[in-house]
């Protein structure tokens, strides 16, 4: 299986690498992708300079992870080419993975209309722009409604990774992954909605 983690400048670093390295973890067989709409250099907010490959949503397969920042913003105000292929990439993924304000960039594409998702930390004017028809459990650290996993916050987003990996491949490689990583994690003590 492949992980296709979505960069644009000013990405949130943790938001795309947690998961990305809690989901690749497990053995061989699972690949990541780092991919942006160019394939060039793409900058997180924090300076990380990554080299990513062009998004082609057609070949998408696998899991989608979808992160935050304050690039979220432009991204939804100024660029529909990307917004039109994270439809579609979105779309044939088997799960797709949103951290924070990733969310609201999979909810403007309309795939999450009448979905559930966790609630992130923006304001009430970016809700009421880019979340009508989508659902925000208002108490849960994430969500997962069908193939959508959505986390409020990027600390969230490693628990629902871990939690996917536990139910998609094995509990047992997941509580490696958490004690290799020093994160502590009970898969019994979720406040999540499922």
């Amino acid at each position: 299986m492949e992980v296709n983690v979505l960069l644009f400048d000013d990405f949130e670093t943790m938001d795309a690498f947690g998961p990305a390295d809690i989901l690749s973890c497990e053995k061989e067989g699972l690949h990541v992708n780092y991919l942006s709409l160019a394939g060039n250099m793409v900058n997180s907010m924090q300076g990380v300079k990554v080299w990513t490959e062009p998004l082609d949503p057609e070949q998408l397969k696998g899991i989608l992870i979808v992160p935050g920042g304050r690039g979220a913003r432009r991204v939804l105000q100024q660029d529909t080419e990307l917004q039109k292929k994270l439809k579609i990439a979105a779309e044939r993924s088997e799960f797709c993975l949103m951290i924070a304000e990733g969310a609201y960039l999979v909810a403007q594409t309309g795939l999450l209309f009448r979905r559930k998702i966790a609630a992130c930390k923006a304001g009430e004017n970016w809700k009421r722009m880019f979340l009508a028809g989508v659902y925000e459990v208002p108490d849960a650290s994430w969500v997962a409604d069908g193939k959508y996993y959505s986390a409020g916050t990027t600390a969230d987003g490693l628990s629902m990774a871990l939690t996917m990996l536990a139910d998609q491949i094995d509990l047992d490689v997941a509580l490696q992954t958490a004690k290799r990583l020093g994160y502590r994690w009970d898969p019994e003590d979720e406040a999540v909605y499922q």
